[in-house]
């Protein structure tokens, strides 16, 4: 079997998963590009990361990660799309959240082939570890804390979309109060020359 055929997901992107627009949409990807080979197991570490998991692969640690095996049908489309969704091609400045690396799965019948999967790379210290390995079933047991995340996450994006809006109506007062001073300031000017030249005339 050729590694570059199969992909390993074991977060957002796992069939039954609750997810955002942006998952949503690389789900789809996923589905229309590959087929689905069925549950599969990493050595490892899961995580929860900000309402989405990280997945560190660990050989022989005793704990492994749960998740869904994919034989993919058309490679350089769903890579590059997944790619972007985990921000972790090159148009994304480093350190990068994720890598995607090879690394052996085993199916339920006991083989193990490799496949491609996104290792999480950042700091783990301050991350709650998800003991089960399987994130379908820590979202079914953390819906409250998934929709407080949710919410936080929202608040940060209204909060930044309202920090830029102040901004540039700031930016809008000060162009337009230099604009009344402007043309202001040139048509007193334009008056001062009218007076001069009739003094001049009358003179």
């Amino acid at each position: 079997m050729n590694s570059d055929d199969y992909l390993f997901v074991y977060g957002t992107l796992r069939r039954g998963a609750i997810r955002t627009d942006a998952a949503a949409r690389a789900f789809t990807q996923l589905e229309a590009d590959a087929s689905f080979m069925g549950l599969a197991t990493m050595d490892g570490r899961l995580f929860e990361v900000d309402g989405y998991p990280g997945g560190c692969y660990q050989f022989a640690v005793g704990s492994h990660v749960t998740g869904d095996l994919y034989q993919v049908d058309v490679a350089a489309g769903l890579f590059s799309a997944l790619d972007a969704y985990e921000e972790s091609d090159f148009h994304f400045e480093q350190p990068r959240e994720y890598q995607r690396q090879r690394v052996p799965v085993a199916l339920g019948d006991g083989s193990v082939i490799y496949a491609w999967v996104y290792l999480y790379s950042c700091s783990i210290d301050a991350l709650l570890t998800i003991e089960s390995g399987d994130y379908l079933l820590w979202q079914r047991q953390n819906e409250k804390l998934l929709g407080d995340i949710k919410l936080d996450q929202n608040s940060r994006f209204l909060n930044g979309l309202m920090g830029k809006l102040l901004f540039w109506l700031i930016v809008l007062l000060v162009v337009a109060m230099a604009g009344f001073w402007f043309f202001g300031h040139t048509e007193f000017l334009s008056h001062i020359d009218v007076m001069d030249w009739r003094s001049m005339l009358e003179r």
